[in-house]
């Protein structure tokens, strides 16, 4: 079983409680808990580990573990959105704590009528209010404080929604005459508008469970962006020693890469490379490494550059240096150990006699069980081929000894 595989399965098992815990929440939820911006949010984290799958399936890997964590921030984003902008201003609805408050006193005004039917009196005026008909004159003071703890109770909006309708019908009063009336009808109208645009407004249970199901939201999208990462990362080390499949080539140390996939000892570069020569040198400098480029083609000496950017680009860079009658053989093969410098070869007689040196250095190395810090290259391309048994026995001493033979063919 792949990394991937393995990443992608531990994974939706980190995120199976939150999901699970998200659906059960809003599986009997109304649709205006969320804002269109917070259902799309939704979609967006339910497509990242669909995206994970895809990518742990496709050969080669390009980028859609990049494209993930990119919908896993969206995602989040838009949770914020929703959650500050429409979440967090619904409003408790409370219509039915209200006709519930106003039953218990209309049926406490009933009783207390009821009551003092004795007490009424005989005579009632047309402008009477409600209640009013009561023979106040003839109770004592604690059915006094009884009936007026009953009209006090009476909430303001009530009071002032009886004052409205009683202003509306004075028709002959001053401020009809005066045009108070046109304006206080623009004022009703300016609130009707404001009501229309008024935050969402549901039961107390309802707006509950949207900030359960918002703060569900806002944890699973953090965790999509937290495991995006984490995949990001075992992926890009997964691929780094992957011919087909590396990008970006940073200097991480050879033991993290070997832990995650083993790069190998014998690597055959075909005709249509991905890279150019040039490139590829580059690349294995950018990656820390060092190399030797062996070739008795003048063109492709001229192409490797004197000089190639390090990490830091033009401010570090590393010199190739060319080989020569005045340079030892041990003393390139311990700077190739070592990672102190890189080198080219121009003569096949020099790379020939130069391999044979090498497999007794790397044999003594394989005898003490030693490996190189940072990874190593020969790379081969001379046009006397070497033979297969011979690349096999020599990839052994490579694999062994952390280092790498790159044949070139035509």
């Amino acid at each position: 079983m792949g990394l991937s595989a393995i990443l992608t399965g531990q994974i939706f098992c980190a995120l199976c409680p939150l999901c699970e815990a998200f659906l059960i929440t809003g599986f009997a939820m109304r649709f205006d808990y969320f804002s269109i911006i917070g259902y799309l949010s939704v979609i967006m984290w339910l497509a990242v580990p669909v995206l994970w799958v895809l990518h742990a399936k496709t050969r080669p890997r390009k980028w859609l573990v990049h494209i993930a964590l990119g919908v896993a921030v969206a995602a989040f984003v838009f949770a914020k959105i929703n959650s500050r902008f429409y979440v967090n201003k619904i409003q408790i609805d409370m219509s039915e704590q209200m006709a519930e408050w106003q039953a218990k006193q209309d049926a406490k005004l009933k009783e207390a009528e009821k009551e003092r039917s004795g007490d009424v009196a005989d005579v009632r005026f047309v402008e009477d209010a409600a209640g009013e008909y009561l023979d106040k004159a003839g109770m004592d003071d604690s059915d006094l404080k009884y009936m007026e703890s009953l009209n006090e109770a009476v909430p303001a909006w009530k009071k002032q929604k009886r004052q409205r309708s009683a202003t509306r019908e004075e028709d002959d009063s001053l401020e009809a005459l005066i045009g108070a009336k046109e304006q206080t009808e623009g004022v009703e109208g300016a609130e009707v508008e404001n009501a229309a645009k008024a935050p969402v407004q549901m039961p107390e249970k309802d707006k509950m469970r949207a900030n359960t199901l918002d703060g569900l939201n806002l944890k699973i999208t953090r965790l999509m962006i937290l495991l995006g990462l984490v995949y990001l990362v075992g992926d890009y080390l997964h691929r780094a020693n992957s011919y087909d499949e590396a990008y970006l080539p940073l200097p991480v140390p050879s033991t993290w890469l070997e832990g995650m996939a083993p790069a190998a000892a014998l690597m055959k570069r075909s005709g249509t490379p991905r890279r150019s020569i040039s490139e590829e040198l580059a690349w294995l400098t950018n990656r820390g490494d060092s190399f030797i480029y062996m070739s008795d083609k003048p063109e492709a000496i001229e192409k490797v550059p004197e000089k190639l950017p390090g990490l830091f680009g033009k401010f570090m860079p590393k010199e190739v240096i060319r080989v020569d009658s005045r340079i030892d053989d041990k003393f390139i093969f311990e700077s190739l150990w070592y990672g102190r410098s890189s080198f080219a070869v121009d003569s096949s007689e020099r790379a020939i006699q130069m391999l044979g040196q090498f497999v007794a250095y790397l044999s003594e190395r394989k005898a003490s069980r030693a490996r190189v810090r940072q990874t190593a290259h020969i790379i081969w391309d001379v046009t006397t081929p070497l033979s297969e048994e011979w690349q096999e026995d020599f990839a052994k001493l490579m694999k062994a000894t952390g280092m790498t033979l790159v044949v070139c063919q035509a």
